[in-house]
């Protein structure tokens, strides 16, 4: 089967051994892919890492069809459609072995394409829930990338009033376009725009989405923060901020990890041994079929933010368009003819 790797620096195809369901893995499904999508961002920044090895396997969220499951599941057969997220078990190849928690069933093919941004909408729809926050409530994204655009559709879900900003004019429109209110980052006036929307006390939540080298991004959106207001990292940025500027806010600092608890647990992802519903309500699977709910009923737009297709045999050339114009890439699929 064909996969795409990290060598030299550069994502290639390669061919490689197709996965088989084992007696050792009676939690696992075999899955044809059908699409898997590309996160710009995080993989061409892996691509780059020194640190990463040749050989690394890039991607984590797919859609297909199962073709074999283990021997103890009972709630999916062959030809059943699948979302699927989660490395190392999931990356951008033709065949996948997933554990069952990590696989949401999808009622027809009509969402497959859809259904392939089941990571990052996850990590959307878990960093949205750490806000904790009330309807009405103030929100600001920073940074709206694919991720950034997730989470503003789902603030404006749960009635917070949202509020957007990015360097990228296109990502500005693409957000406007939900009907959420976002400006240029660098623009002039967005000290006076901030607070007309907050009224002058700041954002009841801050969702820093961008991805940057320098800490200085957390301490200027803080500032912008109402007083006992929630921040919450989601991009990659060191963390380093003023004491006395947060102990001025008594703000809450919070981190979303991945797409919920669960995620990175052995024991819950390959050994199918679920977190009870009554202590733990939102877990990483439960904010996956979250997601596929939301895409079947029609809830949550996805199709308008996919920007690029490729085929699999097209996936080199995808990496070299993104890297040289990464500001034109929010959704972007592989497709598995």
């Amino acid at each position: 089967m064909k996969q795409i790797v990290v060598k030299q620096k550069a994502a290639i195809l390669e061919e490689a051994e197709a996965p088989q369901i084992t007696e050792d893995h009676p939690y696992r499904v075999l899955v044809k892919v059908k699409y898997s999508s590309i996160s710009p961002g995080t993989e061409l920044n892996l691509i780059h890492n020194i640190d990463v090895p040749d050989g690394f396997k890039l991607g984590y969220s797919a859609s297909g069809q199962v073709v074999s499951v283990g021997a103890k599941i009972t709630d999916l057969k062959p030809g059943d459609l699948v979302a699927c997220y989660g490395g190392p078990y999931v990356y951008h190849a033709e065949q996948l072995s997933v554990p069952r928690q990590l696989c949401v069933k999808l009622s027809s093919e009509e969402k497959l394409r859809e259904a392939a941004f089941v990571g990052l909408s996850s990590v959307a729809i878990h960093s949205v829930r750490r806000m904790g926050l009330q309807f009405g409530e103030t929100v600001w994204i920073v940074g709206l990338g694919l991720l950034g655009q997730l989470m503003a559709q789902l603030c404006k879900q749960a009635n917070y009033r949202v509020f957007g900003t990015d360097m990228d004019p296109a990502r500005v429109a693409a957000v406007k376009a939900s009907g959420i209110e976002a400006y240029l980052a660098n623009d002039p006036k967005l000290d006076q725009q901030i607070d007309l929307f907050t009224e002058g006390h700041g954002f009841d939540s801050i969702s820093l989405v961008a991805h940057s080298s320098s800490s200085k991004i957390i301490t200027t959106s803080m500032e912008k923060l109402a007083f006992r207001g929630k921040f919450v990292l989601v991009g990659n940025v060191p963390i380093e901020f003023p004491r006395e500027l947060f102990f001025q806010k008594e703000a809450d600092f919070l981190i979303a990890r991945a797409a919920g608890p669960g995620r990175y647990d052995e024991q819950y992802e390959d050994r199918n041994i679920d977190y009870p519903k009554s202590y733990i309500r939102w877990t990483e699977g439960r904010n996956m079929a979250e997601f596929v709910r939301q895409i079947e009923e029609g809830i949550l737009q996805v199709n308008s933010l996919i920007t690029q297709e490729y085929s699999i045999h097209e996936a080199p050339n995808a990496y070299l368009a993104m890297n040289k114009n990464i500001g034109e890439s929010l959704g972007v699929l592989l497709r598995y003819d």
